[in-house]
């Protein structure tokens, strides 16, 4: 929360009046755009806390460009942690699952269960979010 109000302050003072509706529409772009990832369990709320405070202080178009980009990282770490864990088939059994529960319950349920450490197809996505706030930095 404090990044977030830094963030509406500072673009306030650089650019007026019209630095909220900056700040507002970059926080307002990853709840909205990530919600689904939430309500599914496959992305925390302090994830999109953290969009939001990039949001807030970058602007939309920076924060929509940190999320693709945390999202290509994701997934190259995840491709790292799966051939080092050695657990390819496991974690595409576990998929296959979940998409065929989802199609025989004909809705969309829980993916995962943050309690459990232990499951192998876990990681903290803050490290995809910092790769990809600098890859947006460098490409912006």
């Amino acid at each position: 929360m404090p990044f977030i109000l830094l963030g509406i302050i500072t673009n306030c003072f650089i650019y007026g009046g019209r630095g909220i509706l900056i700040s507002l529409l970059g926080i307002m772009a990853p709840v909205l755009i990530l919600f689904v990832f939430y309500a599914l369990r496959m992305l925390g709320a302090g994830d999109i806390k953290l969009f939001s405070a990039i949001g807030a202080t970058m602007g939309v178009r920076f924060v929509l460009s940190a999320i693709a980009f945390s999202f290509m990282a994701g997934g190259v770490m995840a491709l790292i942690i799966l051939s080092i864990n050695r657990n390819w088939k496991n974690r595409i059994l576990y998929l296959f699952n979940y998409l065929k529960c989802c199609f025989l319950a004909n809705s969309l349920l829980p993916y995962t269960d943050f309690e459990e450490k232990n499951d192998g197809g876990k990681f903290h996505f803050t490290y995809a979010i910092s790769c990809g706030v600098i890859m947006s930095l460098i490409c912006l």
